[in-house]
């Protein structure tokens, strides 16, 4: 029931059209299964100054692993970014490590390596 429940959400946010320019400011979610346990991921986008496309990044991630059908207590995990913001290619790459954060202003999503965080609220 909880999956269906948030599927119809990034569905209907999925089909909120965009209104013009890009605001990245905003929460980010993503929610995943696997063979060990599922994973809650949400992202923090907050200007870090005015004008110079730098922002904080903040990951909080919850993990509840599952081995041989015994469920584990949730582990929860914070990860901060500082990260620029190229117009052009529409990505974020973090400063210290050069991680890529690739922009779809279309569908609102933010995809980190294989994992698409669909935008939840937008942030001023």
């Amino acid at each position: 029931m909880k999956q269906l429940i948030i599927s119809c959400l990034v569905f209907l946010i999925s089909c909120k059209t965009f209104t013009g320019t890009d605001n990245l400011a905003g929460m980010y979610t993503a929610y995943h299964e696997h063979e060990f346990g599922k994973t809650q991921d949400t992202l923090m986008v907050t200007h870090a100054n005015d004008g110079d496309n730098i922002y904080n990044i903040t990951r909080h991630s919850g993990l509840v692993r599952t081995i041989d059908g015994k469920i584990f207590p949730k582990k929860l995990m914070v990860d901060s970014y500082v990260a620029r913001y190229n117009d052009k290619d529409k990505i974020l790459q973090e400063l210290r490590t050069g991680k890529i954060f690739i922009y779809n202003s279309q569908k609102q999503m933010l995809v980190l390596g294989g994992t698409g965080f669909m935008k939840q609220q937008e942030y001023k």
